[in-house]
């Protein structure tokens, strides 16, 4: 691997020197309004690569200048992005007259308030430099920046790539889970203020931190010189998981001594939610200090955050249930105990997180980041477990009246559940409690009824250090490396034995079902026959290590009408299955460390972007190469054994798109094509088999995916008052072949392997066609919107048991019940389409000394709520929930959400 990596940086490092006389270019930012200077403001100049930042009294210093014209580009959180013209002589420094901007304070969405600036797309500016920029208009791409806020609720997911395809920085160290491949944003709760700067790259484009991913990427900046100075703070009510946050943060800027110190304290509250029988209890805090030296030459930064969450959960059920109960917001996870809600889901996490990250600037032309990170995550969710005893959750499919066909005892449990009696509808704690009393008056002290945590812990190290070298003024190197070693623990301990004295730790599917082998059944065959109490470990329990090294280079070169990029990344990846017990089922490959599972891993991506002029521009970017797969997907039941599939090989993916950007004075945006091709893919589905009555672990490999599709995004502004936005995409996600699938229980008594038929069947759980247009109007720092959204071509998640190999070959056309039944088994549901219209409304009023109050409010209503699930909440389940019985359906949306904002700036 060391061979490979020394020749592709030697292949991928040209180097192109050349001296010429360099100036210094001074300037200041202040309001346009309050006349005040605007710390914090991003000014960059992309025809050299230079970024600064204003300090606390809004100056900026541009170095190594070169005489001509070019174009400064300033951006913040604080203010409406803008872009000057300015003209660098030879006959010594330049000193710019104060640019004057719109200051916005940081709203919570900025998206929504849509405000073009004149001078941004003067049309002076095309004209202005003699090169072409194209990194600031592809960078802020309309139709990403559009639908991220106003589709979320509907679970829109552009180009169809899950939250595995995005990478997360934090001040240049990675910080994706290398387990199940997702950033947890429950550890920067409550954290907002502390997590709004940064860099975002689009897609597979380059960047200035990463090689980058297919679904972008973005770094974010808590360096404390990156904060503006002074205090903030922030209330806020809405009527969804919680209803009260707060937030509070203040920042010193950098000191004459160069240290810059930044705090904030944030929590999110609720007794009880929107949906009965939640409840939210979070409290932030984060720390940032950084110190600068030689001139700002060396920077050196600590920051260190935790954002400790307690939460009730809500849980989806059938449309049966809501129907019966005219309740669209049902949650069958709680019941009353002694007069009080309690919830048996019950999520409580815990994620400290520390990096140090140093900055050298080398010279004018080079700078080397550096940054290590820890992350430690105590994650655990409650359930309901019970042995010997019926199914205590109250909307278990054999107490709805479908399943009876007595009609009077249809009419008898239909009753009941239009009675609205808790003890039925809900969770009976006192049945549960009750049942285990009579057991241990019965002289057995095992539990019948039980609340368990299943924990799901981790420990994370990450190393990173990037290197950004500009070679002369057209060619840009950027290269990189990283080191990650994660372990992830994955086991469940005794929350609550309801009165009981204790659990017998035995598998309950392994006992019906091999009930005379002893050996078989037991969870920890060195421990048989154990009982466990409150606090210990029980079930099951492993380790996952998981080690990741990679080197990466990306080159680029500017020119007057043409860019083009191309990069290299190699990935080393290793893990290993380190057991805790030795499952009775799978003595031989359960306990101690197991077999070692090597990736080695090259990608590759390019792009190439004709600019027409200043204004129009077309762009083609294609990427491919192999990705390791995730941990979390390898084990076929990676709770009881070490077992993968035979021949575990990494994944391929190619992706391309070919775009058309325009930016011109009142109208701008971006139209595009894509494709993504996924291959010898691994999907894992687990459910319980109420047939087998046991739990099972359905593995796909092979899987080839398709996605692609049309994405358009647009702005038009009439003039300073009204604006108006559209974007949208029409896609197609689907499965274009049929993969092996490796059935699995964990009671050892299911191990089937055929193949399963999921070819042309669509890739469920989010919507393929979406859209947004809104109306934004503007006047005295007044911010009026409105948007209209839709969701349609959304699919329930395919079921792999449905569609296996067997259920096809038995099928007799001859037969018209028979031809029925194998309609409903391998027709997979679409929901209708769905529309929702979000109205915001916001005032920043601007006081003395540069203190600012900033009002914003902002109500979403579903317009069609008994169509589809939204608002945030889970969309639904497979296809094994029969939707044709049970109607499979899960509705969580109803009536109108609502979030106010009041934020205070000093």
């Amino acid at each position: 691997m060391k061979q490979k990596l020394l020749f592709f940086m030697a292949f991928l490092l040209p180097c192109l020197l050349f001296a010429q006389s360099r100036y210094s270019v001074k300037g200041n930012v202040i309001g346009a309004v309050s006349n005040d200077p605007v710390p914090g403001v991003i000014v960059t100049v992309t025809e050299h690569d230079i970024q600064v930042t204003t300090d606390a009294d809004g100056r900026f210093t541009l170095r190594n200048m070169q005489p001509g014209k070019y174009v400064l580009h300033l951006n913040s959180v604080m203010i409406t992005p803008k872009s000057v013209t300015i003209e660098v002589n030879d006959l010594g420094d330049t000193e710019l007259d104060p640019i004057r901007v719109t200051e916005l304070n940081a709203n919570e969405d900025i998206s929504m308030i849509g405000i073009i600036d004149a001078e941004m797309v003067d049309d002076d500016v095309e004209s202005a430099s003699q090169d072409v920029s194209s990194t600031v208009i592809l960078s802020n791409d309309i139709f990403l920046n559009r639908t991220a806020y106003q589709l979320s609720p509907g679970r829109f997911s552009p180009r169809g790539y899950n939250s595995t395809k995005e990478l997360k920085y934090i001040n240049g160290v990675e910080f994706n889970d290398q387990n199940r491949g997702v950033f947890n944003y429950a550890s920067i709760g409550a954290l907002n203020d502390m997590t709004r700067n940064g860099d975002v790259t689009n897609f597979t484009a380059p960047s200035r931190f990463t090689f980058g991913a297919l679904g972008g990427a973005e770094n974010i900046d808590m360096r404390a010189s990156s904060y503006t100075p002074g205090g903030k703070l922030t209330l806020s009510y809405t009527n969804r998981n919680y209803y009260l946050r707060g937030m509070f943060t203040y920042s010193t800027g950098v000191n004459d001594n160069g240290w810059a110190v930044t705090a904030s304290v944030g929590g999110r509250y609720s007794h009880e939610g929107n949906i009965d029988g939640t409840f939210y209890n979070n409290v932030s805090l984060a720390l940032s200090a950084e110190k600068q030296w030689e001139g700002g030459k060396h920077s050196l930064s600590m920051v260190a955050f935790v954002s400790p969450v307690q939460r009730g959960q809500q849980g989806s059920s059938y449309r049966e249930v809501y129907e019966l109960t005219d309740n669209y917001l049902y949650n069958p996870n709680w019941g009353y105990q002694n007069g009080k809600k309690r919830n048996a889901r019950v999520v409580t996490a815990f994620d400290p997180t520390a990096i140090i990250s140093h900055v050298w600037k080398i010279n004018d032309n080079m700078r080397l980041t550096t940054g290590i990170g820890a992350h430690y995550q105590r994650y655990g969710n409650t359930a309901l477990n019970w042995y010997n005893g019926p199914d205590p959750r109250p909307d278990y499919y054999r107490y709805l009246p479908s399943y009876f066909e007595n009609e009077s005892v249809q009419m008898l449990y239909r009753d009941l559940w239009r009675s609205g009696d808790p003890s039925f509808t809900q969770l009976n704690w006192d049945n549960m409690y009750l049942a285990n009393a009579n057991n241990l008056r019965n002289g057995n002290g095992a539990a019948i009824y039980m609340v368990e945590e299943r924990r799901s812990d981790l420990f994370e190290t990450s190393l990173n250090s990037t290197l950004n070298a500009r070679f002369g003024r057209h060619l840009n190197l950027t290269a990189g490396v990283g080191a990650r070693f994660t372990q992830s623990r994955q086991f469940k301990t005794v929350d609550d034995l309801l009165g009981a004295e204790y659990v017998l730790d035995i598998d309950k599917f392994s006992e019906q079902d091999f009930s005379g082998d002893h050996d078989k059944i037991q969870n920890d065959l060195l421990r048989p026959d154990r009982k466990v109490y409150e606090g210990g470990i029980f079930g099951y329990n492993f380790n996952l290590n998981i080690y990741s090294v990679n080197a990466w280079v990306v080159n680029q070169y500017t020119s007057r009408h043409w860019d083009y990029y191309y990069g290299m990344k190699l990935t080393y990846t290793n893990f290993q299955r380190d057991g805790k017990m030795m499952n009775g089922r799978y003595p031989d490959d359960s306990y101690g460390k197991g077999a070692n599972h090597s990736f080695t891993d090259i990608m590759l991506k390019g792009g190439l972007t004709y600019k027409f002029n200043g204004r129009h521009m077309l762009t083609a970017n294609v990427s491919y190469g192999s990705e390791a797969p995730l941990p979390y997907d390898a084990y076929i039941s990676p709770r009881i054994t070490d077992r993968t599939i035979s021949n575990i090989e990494s994944g391929r993916v190619f992706s391309a798109d070919l775009n058309y950007i325009f930016s011109m004075p009142k109208f701008a945006g971006r139209i595009g094509v894509f494709q993504t091709n996924f291959y010898d893919q691994m999907e894992r589905n687990s459910y319980y088999d109420g047939i087998e009555g046991t739990f099972i672990n359905h593995i796909l490999y092979g899987v080839n995916r398709i996605h692609r599709g049309f994405e358009v995004g647009a702005t038009y502004k009439l003039d300073d008052h009204w604006s108006f936005d559209l974007a949208g995409t029409v896609g197609e996600y689907y499965y274009s072949n049929n993969p092996n699938g490796l059935r699995h229980s964990e009671n050892g008594k299911v191990v089937e392997e055929e193949k399963v038929y999921m070819k042309d069947v669509y890739v469920g759980g989010m919507p393929q066609i979406a859209g947004t247009f809104g109306i934004r109007y503007f006047i005295n720092y007044w911010f009026l919107g409105a948007n209209v959204n839709w969701f349609a071509r959304n699919y329930i998640e395919a079921a792999p048991l449905r569609r296996q190999a067997s259920n096809y070959e038995t099928v007799n056309p001859y037969d018209p019940e028979m031809m029925e039944a194998y309609r409903k088994l391998t027709t997979q549901e679409r929901f209708p389409s769905a529309y929702t219209i979000d109205l915001s409304v916001g005032k920043i009023f601007y006081l003395r000394n540069r203190q600012s109050i900033n009002f914003n409010l902002s109500v979403n209503n579903l317009l069609n709520k008994e169509d589809i699930c939204t608002g945030g909440y889970e969309q639904g389940r497979s296809d094994l929930d029969y939707p044709d019985r049970f109607g499979g359906k899960y509705y969580y949306m109803q009536g109108i959400n609502c979030f106010l904002n009041v934020s205070y700036r000093f």
